[in-house]
């Protein structure tokens, strides 16, 4: 029997991640370089201090919700640009780090936020603070928790209602926005996002996909099977005087090795601090080209070494 649970329970955890999904194919740099567009200034218009806000992941196999191994890898491409220097917090900024930090990048699952601590992020917003928040970060229960949260990032898990599953289809993009400038109207994502979110009547939506069935998402499936009201992706929401780019997408390691969802993060990055993102282009394709293609066919699953608290 104790055999029987512990095989129901690596099958739940197996097939609640996709694995049918796999990278994008590279794509050519010729076609990165158009993305991305002329590049003029090589280094921010001031110095730049970015908070790294991660956690420990409990459930997942290592290949989804890689917070340490995210985190490392993105924190080392930020180190590279000029003028911005990072630090490093679990679960929660102290006071100080929230005092001197220009933009918290928040990749977690937080294991509990009281009031006060959503209080102490939304005037951190409020008076100026950037955020961008990825994928888990977003959820956050009881319900009337995350209503609460909502008001700090826009959008964010609603206890009861809100449900998660795969992207089985294109996402469809306000190219009009500066964070996808030069993006076609339609974007491939391979990944897992959430959807019925609390949701701010300010936030305004960037990148929308219709939902299909929740949870395990156990093999890709017919886009008659796709609900006809598309769901958010990404968006931004502006309170105070602090701006907010936020995603559901982030679930798979490979996504941060996409050079279009980097590109979509750092230029949400720049445009979170009211800077021009082309001090942080080179990042796009850094560590991810080969023979003229940028990306990974890499699946990035059960490696060894997760870290797990």
């Amino acid at each position: 029997m104790k055999l029987l649970l512990v095989f129901l329970s690596l099958s739940f955890y197996l097939e609640a991640q996709h694995l049918w999904q796999k990278p994008k194919a590279p794509i050519s740099q010729t076609y990165l370089s158009k993305l991305i567009g002329p590049i003029e200034k090589t280094e921010p218009s001031r110095e730049i201090n970015i908070l790294w806000l991660y956690g420990y992941d409990k459930h997942h196999i290592p290949g989804a919700h890689d917070y340490v191994k995210v985190k490392d890898l993105m924190t080392k491409l930020l180190k590279s640009v000029p003028k911005v220097t990072l630090d490093e917090a679990y679960q929660f900024p102290t006071d100080a780090q929230l005092s001197s930090a220009d933009l918290i990048v928040m990749y977690l699952h937080f294991e509990a936020l009281d009031d006060q601590k959503i209080i102490k992020l939304q005037n951190y917003i409020e008076q100026g603070g950037a955020i961008v928040a990825l994928h888990e970060s977003l959820i956050i229960r009881p319900a009337e928790q995350g209503a609460k949260l909502s008001k700090c990032f826009g959008c964010a898990w609603n206890e009861g209602r809100s449900k998660w599953g795969a992207i089985f289809t294109d996402i469809s993009i306000d190219n009009h926005h500066p964070i996808f400038k030069n993006f076609p109207t339609n974007l491939t994502l391979h990944d897992e996002f959430y959807w019925n979110l609390h949701q701010e009547k300010d936030s305004r939506i960037l990148g929308a996909v219709r939902t299909g069935p929740q949870g395990n998402s156990k093999k890709p499936i017919q886009k008659s099977q796709l609900t006809k009201k598309p769901q958010p992706v990404f968006w931004t929401y502006e309170i105070g005087e602090g701006r907010v780019f936020a995603t559901s997408a982030g679930h798979n390691t490979f996504s941060y090795y996409d050079p279009e969802f980097r590109l979509i993060l750092f230029r949400g990055i720049a445009w979170a601090l009211v800077e021009k993102p082309d001090p942080f282009m080179p990042l796009v394709s850094s560590g991810i080209t080969q023979n003229g293609k940028v990306g990974t066919t890499n699946t990035m699953r059960h490696w060894k070494g997760k870290k797990r608290k």
